[in-house]
């Protein structure tokens, strides 16, 4: 929040996110601050998730007045589910939370004010630090404009790999043929080897071929809306084998496998 707060973030071992808020004038803004109002902080990333904070100086509504409530807002149309903790000064709270698409979680009343004042968290210049820390997430995949994009740019290089395949291929094909028009003797002892060669390449070039086919005909029918989900093959789970078809939904694991919902509370799922 401009000219209120300082933040900063720290990540650890890549799976945690450790976010600090530091709120100016805050022993003020306890007794002076009708509940209700708050303060946010800036909108910052775990994985491909957005997130905020929310904290209510004297309590999110009027029967919580004179404490602390603290919320984290997930700001993505997707669910999430997270390890959350929060700790300012002395207190802390830890949840392990499925947040819905743009919603919340939190503690209406984290802690009083009495408690923050008896327990010196606010420092010299009366300003409170909350710490929040982000780990072990969960988020629903959803096939939006990025992952199109995404699929887009994969097939477009699968597209080109195919063109340097045939390419090579074509070479090789023109090396073996030079090879059997030189010398007669030489040609009688590779003409049988070659031709299985030859064969087995031609083959190959027609599969590249059809392959390639298949591949820009899928790219093109992104460029139209319409046809985007049906051009995008269905994964499959690897737990249940089952293809993840509409309206099934996908979540993927700390470890980054896509897996279908039904499979995602089973206990071999880390």
């Amino acid at each position: 929040m401009p000219g209120i707060t300082e933040e900063w973030k720290i990540f650890r071992d890549g799976q945690q996110l450790e976010y600090f808020i530091k709120i100016s004038g805050f022993e003020n803004k306890m007794q002076t601050w009708r509940p209700g109002r708050e303060v946010w902080s800036k909108v910052f990333c775990h994985g491909e998730s957005e997130f905020s904070v929310d904290i209510y100086p004297n309590g999110n509504e009027k029967r919580n007045k004179k404490h602390i409530s603290v919320y984290l807002v997930n700001r993505n149309d997707w669910d999430v589910k997270v390890h959350v903790n929060f700790s300012i000064g002395r207190h802390y709270r830890k949840e392990y939370h499925k947040i819905g698409a743009n919603s919340s979680m939190g503690w209406e009343r984290f802690c009083e004010h009495q408690d923050i004042l008896a327990d010196t968290a606010l420092d010299a210049e009366g300003k409170l630090t909350t710490t929040v820390t982000i780990s072990a997430i969960w988020e629903e995949v959803i096939c939006d404009g990025k992952v199109t994009k995404k699929l887009l740019e994969e097939t477009k290089e699968d597209v080109e790999d195919l063109k340097s395949e045939i390419t090579d291929l074509k070479k090789e094909i023109k090396s073996l043929t030079s090879k059997t028009e030189s010398g007669r003797k030489e040609t009688k002892k590779m003409l049988p080897e070659t031709q299985n060669e030859l064969t087995c390449l031609r083959s190959e070039v027609a599969d590249l071929k059809d392959d390639m086919k298949t591949l820009l005909s899928q790219f093109k029918s992104f460029g139209n809306t319409s046809n985007r989900a049906s051009s995008i093959p269905c994964p499959e789970c690897p737990i249940c084998f089952e293809e993840m078809k509409p309206p099934m939904r996908i979540v993927q694991c700390k470890a980054g496998h896509l897996i279908c919902s039904i499979c995602q509370s089973k206990p071999e799922v880390i």
